[in-house]
């Protein structure tokens, strides 16, 4: 499904890329970064790794994995700030989105050669301390991702599986290789597409969609990053026990830590 047509503004984004993201829950749109802002972002994200790198996933103790991200990134990191408010990728979400969005979130992941652990199949709303219309990801890649190096599978149409809208954390906790097809049965015999991605290329999916990321059998790392966007009218939802210091349940994020697209991408 990769389409290598060149894209140079986010006003060009084609119509079919608007159809796929709202129908299938997910798209891939090729050519979003430059060479020189990918050897750019590539070299941020290993640094920031390096230097404050963490297990990914173990705040709310869900699956295993021995992925490695950052840690507030998008607010903290000169380098990978520039990338979570990129202006064009901004731009693209919301025509996707159809709705005026924000940055949530913006972190750096690097998964290992030779990292045979594949990622749990979930959907990342079941996670979510957000109740808003829409929260989605932009996954970048900023090496190519083929099969062998753990590019991502998605179930197209999962998230418009029927009620109830999501699962229970403590379903994810206590099954999390399975709480998915527990909650939903009939996704396990759905459609499922992979997708592999040259650098520069951006998945982007709703929260909602159903999806897994293969084991990096090649000999090189698998380096992305992953911007999350949500409804610039989400509030904030909050797990018990897993509250964020300075957020209070029910307030809008604040701007200058969680900016509106508005306030970054009229720069493009």
């Amino acid at each position: 499904m990769t389409d290598t047509t060149p894209q140079t503004r986010s006003d060009a984004l084609a119509e079919r890329y608007v159809t796929q993201f709202r129908e299938d829950g997910f798209t891939l749109i090729p050519n979003v970064l430059t060479p020189e802002e990918v050897a750019r972002y590539r070299d941020g994200a290993r640094a920031a790794i390096e230097s404050q790198g963490q297990l990914a996933g173990l705040g709310l103790r869900v699956g295993r994995t021995a992925v490695q991200m950052t840690s507030g990134a998008f607010q903290d990191d000169e380098v990978l700030r520039d990338l979570a408010r990129h202006p064009k990728l901004g731009a693209i979400a919301e025509q996707l989105a159809g709705v005026k969005l924000r940055v949530w979130g913006g972190e750096a992941l690097i998964k290992s050669p030779g990292d045979e652990q594949p990622t749990m199949w979930h959907d990342d709303l079941t996670l979510a301390p957000l109740d808003g219309r829409i929260t989605l990801n932009a996954w970048i890649a900023l090496v190519d991702v083929p099969v062998e190096r753990g590019c991502m599978t998605f179930i197209p149409g999962s998230h418009r599986r029927p009620d109830p809208y999501r699962a229970s954390l403590s379903a994810a906790q206590e099954n999390p290789d399975t709480y998915l097809f527990d909650g939903w049965p009939e996704l396990a015999w759905d459609r499922r597409v992979t997708v592999p991605l040259r650098a520069g290329d951006v998945t982007f999916h709703q929260w909602r969609t159903g999806h897994t990321a293969g084991p990096n059998t090649s000999a090189e790392s698998r380096v992305a990053f992953i911007t999350t966007y949500t409804d610039a009218e989400s509030t904030y939802r909050p797990h018990p026990g897993h509250e964020q210091p300075g957020l209070e349940p029910g307030q809008l994020p604040p701007d200058d830590r969680y900016p509106r697209i508005a306030q970054f991408a009229a720069d493009r």
